[in-house]
């Protein structure tokens, strides 16, 4: 295969993860050499149905953006594991696992063959030493992002009884 046919192989995927990336809010007011070179070092994966992303006390160290298919999040107890999340296409999770190695609560499977675009911790802070006003952004993203979380389980605990196991955004 040639050279100029690689490139022009190459060129839409890149463009198509440039135009994923810029639709989620924490990424998309990224100044725009620093988006190119996220879209850039993004890596795509495939898993079939039952592939495990991560297990509970993982890092994984990424991030993952759902392009195709279903994942679903499990908490696991001594006797069985209990789905307690549903993600579907265009949904973003494991933000804060960019930032800083977490190990996970729970598993993540594809509940059905799925595409994601995976984003690694250690490309990741490479676009943060370059591009230091990327930090800012992003987490401030994941700031309103954990206040609506919160927000919207609030709605649900006003139905329950104390004690409640929010609060997250008072610390």
């Amino acid at each position: 295969m040639s050279s100029s046919t690689e490139n022009n192989s190459q060129r839409p995927e890149l463009q198509e993860n440039l135009d994923l990336l810029q639709g989620l809010p924490h990424f998309a007011t990224f100044p725009p050499r620093a988006l190119k070179l996220l879209a850039f070092l993004a890596e795509r994966a495939t898993f079939a149905k039952g592939d495990v992303l991560f297990e509970k006390g993982d890092d994984s160290g990424r991030a993952y953006l759902l392009m195709s298919g279903q994942l679903e999040l499990l908490l696991n107890t001594k006797e069985e594991k209990h789905r307690i999340g549903q993600f579907t296409d265009g949904e973003f999770l494991g933000g804060f696992s960019l930032l800083t190695a977490i190990p996970a609560l729970f598993t993540l499977i594809a509940a059905q063959p799925s595409r994601v675009l995976c984003i690694d911790r250690q490309q990741f802070s490479k676009i943060l030493e370059q591009f230091p006003e990327t930090g800012k952004i992003f987490l401030q993203a994941l700031l309103k992002e954990l206040y609506q979380w919160e927000r919207r389980n609030c709605s649900r605990e006003e139905k329950l009884s104390p004690p409640y196991n929010l609060g997250a955004t008072a610390l």
